[in-house]
């Protein structure tokens, strides 16, 4: 690494017409005191959770046993390659009131809350992206992201800031780049259109600034980057690509400009803004829907014309069945996806993956019965060194809600908010109560 005399603000950024470029870390951030990388520093750690709806085929996706080494189940299969970073939760329960029936609403409403939906209003409780944020979003542009794939408006989403407001959900890449990237944080459709109409891209607004810092900065710098300017460059790229797809034709099908046709673009997009915005550290809170509650999308890539909730509700028809479990194993393939980007992605103390923790999971286990108890869940990540991978844990909880289970013991229930705490133990937000919690879960 060269030396300089001064070092660069941690929060510094690049500004052009219409455009707002922040800096992902470098070396050249930490004070000129040594040659070498500080690899002492404390890492800046990041909570994502990405929800997919309706569930999962348990024996296909859940280990078995009571706890010990991670094997990987055929749901799981695209992950192989991630297993070292992987933690599954078994038995763990989102149902505050047990004496409800279990659905959708309150399934959404209570999984990142531990709180009951009261209807015909909002009013459920803070969420646990929500209480990371209120301290992580200190630090960064935005406190927190919210994104989807599908409008979730009729179970509303599952980020709640406070007991009475939903936080909306962002599904069209185009405003979530210029969230990130517009001039000010925000979006400004005079500067856009000016800029469109130059043919000019967020990385040519700053073109000139960008070859002045890297005057200033040594060749692992420079190398990091450019990998992040190509990051930038290519998720630009290809919001055009897909923006610019023309829409089948089909009767009254409308679509808001800027959301790419095909689906499974479009939730790698997302992914790939995630990973800009926690790259250049503009957040370190993001939750993602990769669907809808009550989804009926179909999956023709997979060659499943079922409807997702049709397949999901499948009272064990094995052909409904085989569909589910197909589409779990694309919601995997996706993840891999995800994680593969974040581990690409190198720090100081490791990759984005080494330094996040990311909850996947689903608000209902068997869907068939609605079921919020035994949820299928996942950890991702290293937490920044806070949580170690490889493993499968079964807590004493509910029983697996399939009637393969009907005879095995059941306990009481451990609420899905015990996870919770430890999640916020590992980035850095003690908090003693969330929701139904009985205490901080043990992941050790």
């Amino acid at each position: 690494m060269i030396l300089r005399k001064k070092h660069i603000s941690r929060r510094m950024l690049l500004r052009g017409v219409g455009a707002t470029l922040a800096l992902p870390f470098l070396d050249a951030m930490h004070p000129a005191l040594s040659a070498e990388r500080d690899t002492a520093a404390a890492p800046i750690r990041r909570l994502g959770i990405v929800y997919y709806p309706h569930g999962v085929v348990y024996e296909k996706w859940t280990p078995t046993g009571t706890g010990g080494p991670l094997v990987i189940t055929a749901g799981l299969k695209p992950l192989e390659r991630h297993k070292e970073n992987l933690v599954v939760v078994a038995g763990l329960t989102s149902s505050p009131d047990r004496t409800q029936a279990d659905f959708h609403d309150r399934a959404m409403a209570s999984w990142l809350t531990g709180q009951e939906l009261t209807r015909g209003t909002v009013h459920v409780g803070v969420s646990v992206d929500q209480v990371a944020a209120a301290k992580l979003g200190q630090e960064t542009q935005l406190s927190s992201l919210e994104l989807e794939i599908e409008d979730g408006s009729h179970h509303q989403g599952p980020s709640f800031r406070d007991a009475t407001t939903v936080l909306p959900s962002e599904r069209n890449p185009r405003v979530v780049f210029e969230r990130l990237f517009g001039e000010g944080g925000k979006i400004d459709p005079v500067a856009i259109a000016a800029r469109d109409a130059r043919d000019k891209s967020a990385l040519d607004a700053v073109r000139e600034r960008i070859s002045a810092l890297k005057r200033q900065l040594g060749p692992a710098d420079v190398r990091t980057l450019d990998q992040y300017l190509e990051s930038i460059r290519d998720v630009e790229r290809r919001i055009e690509v897909a923006t610019s797809k023309p829409l089948p034709d089909l009767p009254d099908m409308t679509r808001p400009s800027g959301i790419p046709v095909d689906w499974v673009e479009h939730v790698k997009i997302m992914f790939d803004l995630q990973v800009l915005a926690y790259q250049a550290d503009l957040t370190r809170v993001a939750t993602f829907a990769i669907a809808k509650e009550g989804s009926v999308m179909t999956f023709p890539h997979l060659g499943i014309s079922t409807q997702h909730h049709e397949a999901s509700h499948h009272n064990y028809d094995p052909a409904k069945l085989d569909d589910l479990y197909r589409i779990n194993v694309d919601q995997s393939e996706l993840f891999a996806y995800y994680l593969d980007r974040l581990d690409a992605v190198k720090e100081a103390n490791g990759s984005l993956l080494d330094n996040s923790v990311i909850l996947f999971g689903s608000t209902l286990s068997n869907p068939t019965v609605h079921s919020q108890r035994d949820l299928p869940t996942m950890l991702a990540g290293g937490g920044g060194g806070r949580l170690k991978g490889g493993r499968f844990i079964r807590v004493k909880g509910d029983r697996p809600p399939w009637p393969f289970a009907a005879e095995l013991p059941t306990y009481s229930p451990t609420p899905m908010t015990n996870l919770h705490l430890a999640l916020l133990d590992i980035v850095g937000v003690p908090t003693e109560k969330l929701g139904d919690s009985t205490g901080s879960l043990n992941l050790s």
